[in-house]
């Protein structure tokens, strides 16, 4: 019969900061200070979503309101949705100036600029009380970013990065209803334990295992994992989670013990590995693939062992 350890390690890396935004607005990430040097962005999305643009046309304001009215395309057909926002420009002139494609658009008060703003991303910061399933990102690739001690962070790659460049070409042919997007991701460590108090043990293998015990406890609590080997294993489980279209490696063979890039883990003797994301909170939409369901939350675990050798701590049954 297959069992667990006296005790057993699992190492849960959950989403902790994102950002969604388009390749040409890398070079404002540094400038926002979102992400530093407690939770730095090593790993990254690039994901498509519907073309979202705005109908100058059909701008409307009143004392306290505006009335901007947006398109969303589905392929040939396209959607209109309004978004009210509250304004405190009461006896002014409101208008609203946009070119063709009419993805971004100004905000004109008095007709003085005073709003540079991309459609898509207004939507997803103010909308209330509307279907926003166009928001939802369809992830198509993951990827990591990591240079001598961390220094080279994911936006720093991808002002030049050839997947992405063939992404976009790619997405320009085959799905021009479709803008292709990058979601920018911190992710924090947190160390689950388990004790086992049904399973009958050998004095050898309690002894055995409170030796070890204090090995890993010192390794992952007080030392810490190294931090390339945290966002390679991180990367791959995210990888065999959304199996992206994008990826080669990692999406079926994930977890392996033969990967070197994560092999702290098998040293370490740690049970499971896990990814949680909740992107609701942090960028109002949720995540799929084509083998994972649109949700605003996902999670998944990953056994480091074989069944036939370990049981995962997270089966009860």
């Amino acid at each position: 019969m297959t069992k667990r350890l006296p005790s057993e390690f699992a190492i849960n890396m959950y989403l902790e900061k994102m950002m969604i935004l388009q390749q040409t607005d890398l070079h404002m990430v540094g400038d926002l200070n979102y992400f530093d040097e407690q939770d730095p962005c090593h790993l990254y999305f690039i994901g498509k979503r519907p073309r979202v643009t705005v109908v100058p046309d059909k701008f409307k304001h009143d004392e306290s309101l505006l009335y901007i009215t947006f398109k969303i395309q589905k392929q040939n057909s396209f959607e209109e949705v309004e978004l009210k926002l509250g304004h405190k420009f009461k006896d002014k002139e409101l208008t609203i100036e946009s070119k063709y494609p009419f993805n971004i658009f100004d905000i004109m008060v008095d007709g003085v600029q005073n709003y540079h703003i991309k459609a898509s991303t207004l939507i997803q910061k103010a909308s209330t009380g509307i279907d926003t399933e166009f928001l939802d990102f369809d992830v198509l690739y993951v990827g990591q970013s990591y240079g001598v001690d961390g220094a080279r962070t994911a936006p720093d790659r991808l002002v030049n990065h050839s997947t992405l460049q063939g992404i976009y070409a790619e997405a320009m042919i085959n799905n021009p209803d479709y803008e292709v997007w990058l979601a920018l991701a911190s992710f924090r460590q947190l160390n689950l334990m388990m004790f086992d108090g049904r399973t009958k043990f050998s004095n050898e293998e309690r002894k055995a295992d409170k030796k070890r015990f204090k090995k890993v406890f010192n390794k992952i609590q007080n030392v810490g994992l190294n931090e390339q080997q945290v966002i390679n294993f991180t990367e791959a489980a995210l990888i065999k989670y959304f199996q992206p279209p994008y990826n080669k490696i990692y999406k079926d063979s994930f977890p392996n013990p033969a990967h070197k890039t994560y092999a702290e883990c098998y040293e370490l003797d740690i049970n499971s590995v896990c990814i949680e994301m909740q992107t609701d909170d942090l960028v109002n939409c949720s995540f799929f693939s084509d083998t994972v369901k649109r949700a605003p939350w996902n999670m998944e675990s990953f056994f480091l062992h074989s069944s036939a050798d370990r049981k995962s701590m997270f089966d009860f049954i």
